[in-house]
């Protein structure tokens, strides 16, 4: 096996080459690493967590040599509004999922109340038939 094709492998295997000093982008494009970190910085500055930053960074890269480099501020501006648009949804998800489980624990005391009234009304109509099926006590008035 010749060396580039060991080099091709360990870089598609491990997204960094035998040197170190490239990385491959979310597509299988080689980024040079200082690239991407200065990607990542641009995008922490525009307000991209840095989680986000690693991963858009290695999608936003590359795109810079297909469109230019007059369109980097232009997709860095549209990846902070879509990082900020998806953070807004995801806490709007939150805020909907804790609602609920308020509902479902509401639902939950509710159930229990009913099961105790229903039991409460067992006894009850258990006494009232008791109470029909008793003989009437006789008429203790005396008629003279």
């Amino acid at each position: 096996m010749r060396w580039s094709s060991i080099r091709n492998l360990w870089t598609r295997w491990t997204g960094t080459s035998a040197r170190g000093d490239r990385s491959a982008s979310a597509d299988g494009r080689i980024v040079p690493s200082d690239r991407l970190a200065v990607w990542e910085d641009r995008l922490v500055d525009h307000g991209v967590s840095a989680e986000w930053a690693g991963r858009l960074a290695a999608r936003l890269a590359p795109l810079e040599g297909e469109l230019g480099g007059r369109a980097a501020d232009a997709m860095l501006l549209g990846a902070s509004l879509a990082v900020e648009v998806q953070a807004e949804v995801q806490a709007d998800i939150e805020r909907n999922l804790r609602d609920v489980r308020e509902v479902e624990r509401l639902l939950g005391a509710f159930s229990g109340e009913l099961q105790k009234l229903d039991e409460v009304l067992e006894v009850l109509s258990a006494y009232a038939q008791r109470m029909r099926a008793q003989p009437g006590k006789p008429d203790r008035r005396t008629l003279h």
